[in-house]
């Protein structure tokens, strides 16, 4: 052979090349090798690495023909080269070794299919891949027990570690084949698997336990079925192996990392413990596979017949030894101790820490603190053991428990479980979304053998669940641990593992809370914990039974916790950036509340029996807190879960001694279910089964809780809160009834459901004081959102009611609380009551709230009475009549209220107006009641309700029979018990009853309480009688029995209002506001007087008014000062009183009209005298220049007599009046001893005997004037007042007297025809003097000129000449004057023909007198009397323009004098300027006649040219005087030129 390496590498090549592209015949492939085998012994890396290279192309090319002896070589030439010192020639021939193995056993697998082989037996030896398999197996298995092969030919020993890697290849590549042939396994079972037994039993290499524990795990894995003793062995050494502890070093104290060198108590390396633990975990990682080793062991069964089991427990001896590998790391618990569950250590600090200490308290389990970087058993590079952390085997224990748990779960779960879906109100939606939740379908009735191995193994597996629940993880192993826990409850539940279930879930349960009382706050982890109980126990929720209390009692005690520290649980929201917070944030508890919220709203939709446990639950768990007594038989088998999952959490005791500060948790969870599932509570669901059984036993706890005397005050509160919510929302529900089940729709429409709903409100009333306020409040609530759907149920509601009116309720609470509710009903559901209840709601409101000692809630009673009235009459309206007997009738024999009680015991009929109208009674007559009262308030507000009714509902919606009865048995007593009532308080206080004093002593001014006392009894008979007058606005009053007796009674009771009592001598019970309401009253009454009402009904009317005016003013005058003074120091009849008296008459003498006769004009006038003269009625500012309104109407109301009647008698009479009214003035001074024009007139003498002499108005004036100091006496805020002078009444009568005659000619003439003109002159004339008004000869000269000449007429025109003479003479300015003056030429001008010559000289004089005064209206009256065109006498126009000519001298030589006095440069007075220019353009324009027949119409200005032609000189600075200068000149010329 050429050694020539450059030639060998090429020549290498050449052949590689060629074999890759089979280029070489097969016969030659031995030939190749053995050429290839030469080569290699040159001992060149190169041409070795190139000669394994080639060796697997050979045998996978051509192989067919590398088979018995030619793969011998192929092996030697690998084991050879593998036996290299190079490691690269080394390792590459190892790695051919496990290629050209596997090759041959792919080959064996291909032939197998080829001739459609499955099965095994002994003839598989003659076919050649099979039989070259079989002896390189056959071989492996040699070399690694040490052993001469018999195919494979060795020069030197083979490395036992390579074998075993080969054995490895072949069992992972082709661990079937191998069990499919025969002979393959019967290799296995006879030289394998002894020496891997063996092997365990003796101290090994590291290396080589490495790969004798990998075949191990392979025989296991895939040839359990065919090597089952084999595996059995070999799986009792695992359990042997894991069950050898491990010795500890230094004390008690453990190393954070072990020399895996070190030996275990039986001898053994520890790293023996380690691989088989890492194996033994990959097994119960594989649950299919640990499944099948339980049934093929465990669960196998020797007799079938028999079905008896063999006592095998090769799988749970195995998880026991796991187990036990766990629980002996006790150290490793947190400090905490027992089975809370310990919180996470942060980040930050496991970095800061030394990961290798060995100080485990407080360390955290996890894979980045105790996981090796690769596992043990898959170091095959290593010769020696790495040193491991201490907790890496509690860390894989742990995993595999872990792991093994959650395979539990996969071939059981998904055989039971189902989705259930339950709507829900997502916040942040509007309309509610389906939510999906797995829960069990039903319990697996024949588990099999995984059932079994759930069964059998929990017991093992509990304590290590028990254990680690006291370790710290880190937050993937914690949630692994916890994920695993909560399958396996499920997985126990859903094979009907009772004990296991409960067992496991008290120890969630147990792990939620916090060891301690200091760490009170339960940690993130305790609170995933008690989500994870949630999620078991709605998964398992129609199994649970009596499990539920100890759920719910975890659920309680976690959000008590939660609650009771929400302080800190605000700060742990906003964690300080890299602080290891460790608390609960505040999202906790609603995340704990959304979860149990889940789970109580999925309850519903599984079987009932879920939600009957649930409910007894809750029931059981509140009465812990209330100690009612809950007659469960299982409630003991409750208290006993709970003892097992709670009674070692010491916080358990504090819990339950926390102050109650808000609801308690069962009674709040009942409150929510039933409130979310009332449809399911009420039978309203589609399929309801339990909803009687939930109802009753919800309902029944509440009621029992509230009702209670052992619980305390907070619990009972809550109690009747939940059940208010409870009833609330089924009222809610009642509203829906028409989209709900039907028959929850017929319990709607019988009202049992109402009924059923409102009971409890009934019972809670017999709980103590703040329980039935809560009832009342609940009742309100109520009836504001579902009142409309209570339909038959009001009984119910009224019950209660009645029972809050006669209970105890000495602070009014109740009353204050109840009713709002009967407003509301009042108000809106009126029309749903029944009449019994109509008449039960009468009576609640008026007879039982109307007298409560609460005044608001009294008044507000009243008030609401209104809603009724108004109710009643709409009801009424449409509705036919009914014909009743009058209800005055049956008062004959019996009294009112024998009448009433009668109505209130009738039995009514729904539908009909009687009905209506009767409650209408009812209700009027309640109030009249209450009119009665103690109490003013009360009193005034029941009397203007009552009326207010009668106002706005009777007049056309009820019968005759009605109105009958309200005016007879209601309002008339009434208004007649108000009456008589003021007149006894009145007489009682102002006898019996001291005076008080003024001052309480508190700085505060307290009003005098009898003066109280009577302004309320004043304003309660005001308002009773003006109601009672209103009343008869209807036409149905009239219609009543014996209306007019009726109407008289009123016109009586307001007369003895009016004087303030019946009996006319009690003036002292008179008050302002007594009179007033009297006079309000008949002021009403006479404005319902119409055209049509009969003259009985006006004759009434006017001898009431005529009484009362008389009554008026009916006080002694020599009674003391203040008898016209109330005690609030008011004028009673003051002037306003007597104003509003005589406001009446007009109406009344319109009604009377044609019956108006002289004796009713002789009434009118003696109460218009009274009033007039009435001195204790004080006016306060003079009535010199205007008449008071008091002496207005006074003379309207005898004006009015005159117009209103065609009596001569009573036109006499009122003319007369009114001459006596016109001197009434100059009568009173006489009367005082003045000097008076005309004191010797007839009518002057008579007005002081009609109205001075018999009332003695004089000596009242003294009296009272002398006592005008006095306090008393000083009104209207301490005005004085002042004594009355009828000048301006005396003017105004003139006016009057005037206006008659003129207006009325033919009375003008009767009454001056009849002798009694010549008074009503004298009367003028004696006004006209002092009067600044002439209005009279305007118009009385105008009817005397209708007279006929004679004696009277110029008798007249001299008494009125006598009257402007004396005019004349009067000290009054010009300007007033001259008013009269115009005036009274104005008359005389149309009457010239019958003045006699005496009056014109005496008008002339006058006129004159106006123009010397400067008065341009006397100027042109004389102007206009000498001017061709007035037809007045020739003398009198002669006169007249003398007169005007000297005066016109006068007035332009008085111009030219002062112009001359004072220059032309100074400025004259306007007015002279003015006058002279007047002057001048009335000379230029007059036609004058009677002055110079020679001259003509010009003759005055003639008479005056002298006096003009002096003019000019000083006319000629003013341009106007000049041309009106210029004028008269220039007519004087063409008056000569023309002469």
């Amino acid at each position: 052979m050429n050694n020539n390496q450059r030639l060998i590498s090429i020549a290498m090549h050449c052949l590689q090349q060629l074999v890759s592209r089979q280029a070489i015949s097969p016969g030659s492939v031995r030939e190749t090798l053995t050429t290839l085998t030469h080569v290699s012994a040159q001992g060149v890396v190169d041409v070795q690495v190139k000669v394994l290279q080639m060796v697997l192309p050979l045998v996978t090319i051509y192989g067919d023909s590398v088979c018995g002896e030619t793969l011998v070589e192929a092996f030697a030439l690998c084991l050879a080269l593998q036996r290299s010192r190079d490691p690269v020639v080394s390792n590459t021939a190892a790695a051919i070794l496990r290629q050209v193995v596997v090759a041959v056993f792919d080959r064996v697998v291909a032939e197998d299919q080829e001739l459609g082989l499955s099965g095994t037996g002994e003839q598989d030896l003659t076919r050649k891949s099979a039989k070259d398999a079989y002896f390189v197996l056959q071989d492996l298995c040699l070399l690694a027990s040490d052993a001469e092969p018999i195919f494979i030919r060795v020069d030197q020993a083979v490395d036992k570690r390579v074998v075993l890697e080969l054995i490895e290849s072949v069992l992972t590549n082709h661990s079937r084949v191998v069990a499919r042939h025969s002979a393959m396994a019967q290799t296995l079972r006879e030289r394998l698997a002894p020496f891997i037994v063996n092997f365990f039993a003796e101290r090994a290499s590291f290396s080589l336990a490495v790969r004798s524990i990998r075949i191990a795990w392979l025989f296991v894995r895939d040839l359990h079925r065919d090597l089952s003793a084999e595996c059995e062995i070999i799986l009792s050494v695992f359990s042997r192996l894991l069950g050898s502890g491990a010795t500890t070093v230094g004390g008690s104290k453990r190393r954070a990392s072990m020399s895996t060198k070190s030996t275990a108590s039986n001898g053994f390396p520890l790293f023996y413990r380690v691989l088989a633990l890492e194996v033994v975990r990959d097994l119960l990682e594989n649950a299919p596979l640990l499944h099948q080793l339980y049934r093929q062991y465990d669960g196998r069964v020797v007799d079938e017949s028999a079905g008896k089991e063999e006592d095998c427990h090769v799988i749970l001896d195995l998880i026991s030894a796991v187990c036990r590998v766990v629980i002996e790391r006790g150290d490793l618990r947190s400090a905490l101790g027992g089975s809370s569950i310990p919180s996470a250590i942060s980040e930050q600090s496991l970095s800061a820490g030394d990961g290798g200490s060995t100080e485990m308290l407080g360390l955290q389990i996890g894979a980045n603190t105790c996981r090796m970087r690769l596992e043990m058993y898959k170091l095959l590079d290593k010769q020696e053991p790495p040193n491991v952390p201490d907790t890496y085997m509690f860390y894989l224990a742990t995993s595999a428990i872990i792991s093994f748990s959650e395979g539990l779960v996969g071939d059981i779960l998904p055989q039971c479980t189902k989705l259930i879906s339950c709507p829900t109100q997502h916040p942040s939606r509007r309309l509610p979304t389906e939510v999906s939740a797995p829960v069990l379908g039903q319990v697996i009735a024949e588990p099999g053998a995984v059932g079994s191995f759930v069964k059998h193994a929990w017991a093992a597996v509990f304590p290590v669940y028990e254990f680690i629940a006291g370790v710290r993880f880190d937050d993937t192993l914690f949630a692994r641990m916890l994920e695993s826990a909560r399958q396996l409850i499920e997985t126990a539940g859903a094979l009907g593992l009772v004990e296991p279930r409960d067992t496991m879930l008290a120890l969630l349960c147990r792990g939620c809370l916090p060891a301690t009382s200091e760490t009170a706050v339960p940690n993130p982890r305790q609170v995933q914990c008690l989500r994870a109980v949630i999620s078991c126990t709605l998964f398992l929720a129609s199994t649970l039974g009596p499990a539920w209390y100890m759920v719910l009692a975890t659920v309680q005690l976690v959000e008590e916790s939660l609650y009771q520290n929400r302080g800190r649980l605000a700060a742990a929201s906003t964690p300080n950036i890299g602080s290891s917070d460790d608390s609960v944030g505040s999202s906790d508890l609603k995340s704990v509340r959304d979860d149990f919220a889940r789970l109580l709203g999925f309850v519903r939709v599984l079987d009932g029996d879920a939600v009957l446990w649930m409910i007894r639950g809750l029931r059981v768990l509140g009465s812990d807190l209330s100690s009612v007594v809950v007659e469960l038989d299982e409630a003991e088998e409750m208290r006993r879960l709970r003892q097992l999952a709670l009674s070692s959490t010491p916080v358990l005791n504090q819990q339950r001694g926390n102050t109650l500060d808000r609801p308690t948790f069962g009674i709040e969870e009942l409150r929510g279910f039933a409130v979310s599932n009332i449809d399911l509570l009420m039978g309203a669901a589609p399929k309801d089964t339990i909803g009687q059984q939930a109802w009753t036993a919800i309902i029944d706890h509440l009621l029992a809780t509230a009702t209670s005397t052992l619980a305390i005050s907070a619990i009972r509160t809550q109690a009747c809160e939940a059940v208010s919510d409870v009833v609330l929302a089924a009222m809610d529900l009642v509203t829906r009834a028409d989209t709900l089940s039907v028959n929850f729709q017929a319990m709607v429409e019988s009202g049992s459901a109402q009924v059923r709903i409102l009971r409890p409100l009934s019972l809670m009333m017999d709980g103590e004081h703040s329980v039935r306020k809560l009832t009342l409040d609940t009742l309100h609530r109520v009836l504001q959102a579902s009142g409309h759907s209570i339909t038959f149920a009001w009984d119910v509601v009224f019950d209660i009611i009645q029972s809050s009116v006669l209970g105890k309720d000495e602070s009014g609470v109740l009353m204050r609380c109840v009713f709002p509710c009967l407003q509301l009903i009042c108000t809106d559901y009126l029309s749903d009551l029944s009449p019994n209840c109509l008449r039960r709601c009468i009576s609640a409101l008026l007879v039982q709230f109307g007298g409560q000692r609460d005044l608001n809630i009294a008044l507000t009673a009243i008030g609401q009475a209104w809603a009724l009235c108004d109710y009643f009459h709409g009801s009424a309206a449409k509705l036919q009549a009914d014909s009743s007997d009058l209800i005055s009738t049956q008062l004959e024999g019996s009294g009112e209220d024998a009448v009433f009680d009668e109505l209130w015991r009738e039995d009514l009929v729904a539908g009909t107006k009687r009905l209506q109208q009767v409650l209408w009674l009812l209700v009027l007559h309640a109030l009249a009641q209450l009119g009665r009262d103690a109490r003013a308030e009360v009193r005034l507000g029941a009397i203007q309700t009552l009326f207010r009714a009668v106002d706005m509902h009777g007049p056309s919606s009820f019968d005759e029979w009605v109105w009958d009865g309200a005016v007879w048995a209601v309002i008339l007593p009434l208004s007649q018990y108000t009456l008589t009532q003021r007149a006894h308080v009145l007489n009682a206080m102002r006898g019996e009853l001291p005076l008080p004093e003024a001052d309480n002593g508190s700085g505060m001014v307290a009003e005098d309480p009898q003066r109280l006392l009577t302004k309320q009894w004043d304003e309660t008979v005001a308002a009773a009688m003006l109601g009672a007058a209103k009343t008869w606005a209807y036409e149905s009053v009239w219609l009543i029995g014996a209306s007019g007796e009726a109407w008289r009674r009123v016109w009586q009771m307001t007369r003895a209002m009016f004087i303030g009592s019946a009996d006319a001598s009690e003036w002292r019970l008179r008050t302002k506001d007594c009179v007033a309401g009297a006079l309000a009253s008949a002021r009403a009454l006479v404005s319902l007087l119409t055209a049509s009402s009969g003259p009985e009904s006006w004759r009434a009317a006017w001898e009431g008014w005529v009484a009362m005016g008389l009554d008026a003013t009916l006080i002694p005058t020599n009674a003391a000062a203040e008898i016209n003074i109330d005690d609030d120091d008011n004028v009673v009849m003051s002037q306003e009183t007597l104003c509003a008296l005589l406001e009446l008459c007009p109406s009344l003498m319109s009604g009377l009209h044609s019956s108006f006769g002289a004796g009713d004009c002789d009434l009118l006038l003696s109460v218009v005298r009274q009033v007039l003269v009435f001195a204790d009625a004080p006016i306060y500012s003079p009535d010199s220049a205007e008449m008071s309104r008091l002496q207005t109407l006074a003379l309207d109301n005898v004006a009015h007599a005159l117009l209103n009647s065609d009596s001569d008698s009573v036109a006499a009479r009122v003319v007369g009046e009114l001459a006596t009214l016109s001197v009434l003035p100059y009568a009173l001074r006489l009367k005082r001893g003045e000097s008076v024009l005309m004191s010797d007139s007839a009518v002057v003498k008579a007005a002081g005997c009609v109205y001075f002499d018999e009332s003695r108005y004089i000596e009242r004036l003294e009296v009272l004037a002398g006592q005008t100091t006095d306090m008393k006496r000083r009104h209207a805020r301490g005005r004085r007042s002042v004594a009355p002078t009828f000048e301006a009444l005396g003017r105004a009568a003139v006016g009057r007297l005037g206006a008659a005659l003129c207006d009325d000619q033919a009375l003008a003439l009767r009454v001056l025809e009849s002798g009694a003109w010549l008074s009503s002159v004298v009367a003028m004339g004696l006004h006209l003097i002092q009067s600044d008004d002439a209005w009279f000869v305007r118009t009385v000269p105008f009817a005397m000129s209708r007279l006929p000449s004679g004696p009277a007429l110029d008798s007249a025109w001299m008494a009125i000449g006598s009257v402007v003479a004396l005019r004349m003479g009067q000290g009054d300015s010009s300007i007033v004057k001259q008013g009269v003056l115009d005036a009274i030429s104005e008359s005389s001008v149309k009457c010239s023909a019958s003045c006699p010559k005496e009056y014109w000289s005496m008008l002339l004089d006058a006129i004159e007198e106006g123009i010397v005064n400067e008065g341009l209206s006397s100027l042109g009256w004389l102007e206009r009397l000498c001017s061709i065109e007035c037809s007045v006498p020739e003398w009198v126009a002669a006169s007249a323009a003398q007169r005007l000519v000297r005066r016109t001298k006068d007035i332009v030589d008085s111009y030219v004098a002062d112009r001359s006095l004072f220059g032309h440069k100074s400025p004259l007075p306007l007015h002279r300027t003015l006058l002279l220019r007047r002057v001048l353009q009335g000379l230029a324009q007059l036609q004058c006649r009677g002055l110079d027949p020679v001259r003509g119409s010009a003759a005055h200005i003639v008479a005056v040219f002298e006096c003009l032609i002096g003019l000019v000189a000083e006319s000629t600075a003013d341009l106007q005087t000049a041309r009106a200068l210029q004028k008269c000149l220039k007519r004087v010329a063409d008056e000569v030129l023309s002469g």
